[in-house]
């Protein structure tokens, strides 16, 4: 019997040693150093027996954080989740199985410290003249509070509009960090926009009723690719010269055209002036003088004498204040003549901004261009013995009598000591003679 009451002592203590020990499985974790606004939390809060209980006030909690528990075989998980909105400290109050717990809840402003494109966007081949789209881009931004967050807005793209073809490097700023990712663009279909005279053809001065020779003709080929020289496929209007004068021969390449101007001779020609040799310049930007360096003039007169003239001429206007293609007057004497230059006005987009579409760019320079035939050139004359020495010797001769009689009127006249020499002497003179 009194072994019995020791045994039901024993279990009543054993009860009471093992009610503690149940308790002591539930466990509380606290918050780690510090939440990241905009990160997603993900925190296991506490770890209690199967049937715990956590709560807390929803109210209390920081905005964008909820309670979340999960039952596993072990017991019951409780976790803080969810995307913090805003930078702030809580204390936050938990009962878990009728226990009270405080959990301080840090959450501040990370600040990005380096991006990286974590995906390319899901377009990387574009053509010539594409817009660039960002879908799909994905960027890896490194905070520093050690955080990494994949972001897919608040970026700019530079450039967003493909003019040029070939590998591209496109710029990326997340919050003034950068980042670069490559894309292809392929030439875009070629588009003529226009055609001018690149080299005028060899022969340019003709008689009334003769054909057109075009051989040594080039345009210039303006596309939305570049430019490029043609001298093949190029179809001439008139090709017989039937009225005398100056001629415009029309030059046509596809669906465009341009001009150049021969000279076509009567019988007796008149007095002309015509651009033998066009500047080595004929590109210009606004602002920018004119260069006149490598321009030659041929002059012929009524008898088909020519002559190469450089130098001697006057340009207008020799300024350019607007662009487009402009025509240049040069005038030797009553005569004048003329050429083209190009005149363009350089733009520049501002730096993530679509840039401008590009200007239609006008037709190269046209100039009316003479060619001199090597046996009407005049020699070179200059004046010769034959024709010009008496009169030279005639001249020199005067000029020296009247230096010596001015010198003598100064030295025996003008100066007094000269005058009474030339008295004396004349005195002396007279003497002699009685």
């Amino acid at each position: 019997m009194k072994h019995k009451g020791y045994a039901a002592l024993l279990l009543v203590l054993l009860l009471i040693l093992l009610i503690p020990v149940t308790a002591s499985a539930d466990v509380i974790y606290p918050a780690p150093d510090a939440f990241t606004v905009g990160v997603e939390v993900n925190h296991l809060l506490a770890s209690l027996d199967p049937g715990g209980i956590v709560w807390t006030d929803p109210e209390l909690l920081p905005e964008g954080l909820y309670l979340e528990t999960e039952e596993t075989e072990e017991g019951v998980d409780a976790y803080l989740r969810g995307v913090p909105a805003a930078a702030g400290y809580y204390e936050l109050l938990f009962r878990y199985n009728d226990v009270e717990s405080i959990c301080a809840v840090s959450i501040v402003e990370a600040i990005p410290i380096a991006v990286a494109v974590s995906s390319p966007p899901q377009v990387t081949e574009y053509v010539a003249g594409d817009v660039l789209d960002p879908e799909g881009l994905v960027l890896e931004v490194a905070y520093s509070n050690g955080a990494c967050v994949e972001v897919t807005e608040g970026f700019s793209l530079y450039p967003t509009r493909l003019e040029t073809a070939g590998t591209r490097s496109i710029e990326v700023n997340y919050e003034g960090l950068l980042c670069f990712f490559n894309v292809e663009v392929a030439p875009a279909p070629e588009e003529i926009e226009g055609i001018g005279v690149l080299r005028l053809p060899e022969k340019v001065i003709y008689q009334v009723g003769e054909e057109l020779d075009a051989s040594g003709l080039m345009i210039r080929v303006y596309t939305n690719n570049g430019t490029r020289d043609v001298y093949e496929e190029l179809l001439c209007f008139p090709t017989r010269l039937t009225e005398p004068g100056l001629q415009e021969i029309n030059v046509y390449y596809r669906d465009q055209m341009c001009v150049f101007t021969v000279q076509v001779l009567a019988e007796e020609a008149e007095k002309s002036l015509a651009v033998y040799h066009l500047p080595y310049k004929l590109d210009y930007q606004v602002g920018e003088d004119l260069d006149p360096s490598g321009l030659v003039l041929i002059e012929t007169d009524g008898e088909l004498e020519t002559r190469l003239v450089e130098g001697e001429f006057t340009c207008e206007p020799t300024h350019f204040s607007e662009p487009g293609r402009q025509e240049i007057t040069v005038r030797l004497d009553e005569l004048d003549c003329s050429f083209y230059v190009t005149v363009l006005a350089p733009s520049a987009p501002e730096p993530g901004a679509e840039p401008a579409e590009d200007p239609v760019l006008p037709a190269a320079p046209t100039a009316t261009v003479i060619e001199p035939v090597p046996e009407t050139l005049p020699p070179k004359v200059g004046p010769t013995v034959e024709q010009n020495g008496p009169g030279l010797v005639t001249v020199i001769v005067a000029a020296a009598m009247g230096a010596l009689l001015i010198l003598g009127v100064y030295v025996f006249v003008v100066n007094r000591s000269g005058r009474e020499y030339f008295a004396e002497s004349v005195k002396d003179l007279f003497r002699r003679k009685k």
